[in-house]
């Protein structure tokens, strides 16, 4: 598992980090520099989606409290901040919006663009227990950094 955060980490396009999560029905954010290993996980893929290891948020109350003890912030209420269907989606349109951009949802992948470009940084956005990439996307990343 580290080999493949290694890898996604040096092929990222995001300089930073923000994470957010629930705790208690509030919403916190914290910026990270870098995915701590404690907080990721490996899952697999259903093969209806290739069947691919994946690395993903492991979000637990262990790891809030972490976090909280790292400067998590308050950012508001769960029905403040996740607003559309998808949490993720929510998440990241309100830290746009707080950052004064226009969000628009899109598809491109982690190593070609951040999430949000601001304040000099280019973070990438994820939210509780957010997949990062399948190890086939982080193997194509590799690629192109190598190109």
């Amino acid at each position: 598992m580290m080999n493949l955060l290694n890898a996604y980490e040096a092929t990222t396009a995001a300089t930073a980090y923000i994470l957010g999560f629930l705790l208690n029905g509030n919403v916190y954010a914290i910026t990270l520099k870098a995915l701590p290993a404690w907080l990721v996980g490996l899952d697999r893929e259903s093969e209806s989606h290739g069947g691919f290891n994946k690395l993903r948020i492991r979000m637990n109350n262990i790891a809030r409290a972490r976090l909280m003890n790292l400067g998590a912030s308050y950012i508001g209420t769960a029905e403040e901040v996740l607003t559309l269907k998808n949490k993720g989606d929510a998440f990241e349109k309100w830290i746009a919006e707080s950052l004064g951009q226009k969000w628009q949802k899109t598809s491109t992948p982690y190593f070609l663009a951040a999430d949000i470009n601001a304040n000099g940084e280019r973070y990438q956005v994820k939210f509780e227990s957010a997949s990062l990439a399948n190890e086939k996307t982080i193997e194509k990343a590799m690629r192109v950094a190598h190109e």
